[in-house]
């Protein structure tokens, strides 16, 4: 029973040094990534801080802006609705007017197409009397 509590004991002895040695390089490798989450953090941080304090510099310019109006808050922002429903009414208008003139030269361009494909088909150009704005 002596040499089984002795050889438990030297096994024990064995396990306890390997484990101090794991301990050590376990407790180093903690201590390294902990440096480096550390310094992420702070970077963050002071990130985080930076966008902040850019933020609030925006908004007391816009508040400043809001003050400042003769209409106060309501009228800044009502100038501004009125400002952004104007600037969206002109694209809408290009927009369309870019519409248009897509379809007015497809129109021409598929007209002028028919011509070419009757010439081909019949040998002839277009007959003076045939107008095509006038329907059967």
């Amino acid at each position: 029973m002596e040499d089984f509590w002795k050889n438990l004991s030297e096994k024990a002895k064995a396990t306890l040094e390997k484990a101090g040695v794991a301990y050590e390089d376990l407790k180093g490798t903690a201590t390294e990534k902990f440096a480096e989450l550390s310094e992420k953090a702070e970077k963050l941080a002071a990130e985080g801080k930076a966008e902040a304090a850019e933020a609030a510099a925006e908004l007391k310019v816009m508040r400043e802006k809001m003050a400042a109006h003769e209409g106060g808050a309501l009228g800044y922002i009502s100038d501004k609705a009125k400002s952004v429903y104007g600037e969206a009414k002109e694209e809408l208008a290009e927009a369309s007017e870019k519409g248009r003139d897509f379809w007015e030269k497809a129109k021409d361009y598929v007209a002028d197409k028919a011509d070419e494909t009757r010439q081909f088909l019949t040998g002839k150009d277009k007959p003076e009397g045939d107008d095509e704005s006038k329907t059967a």
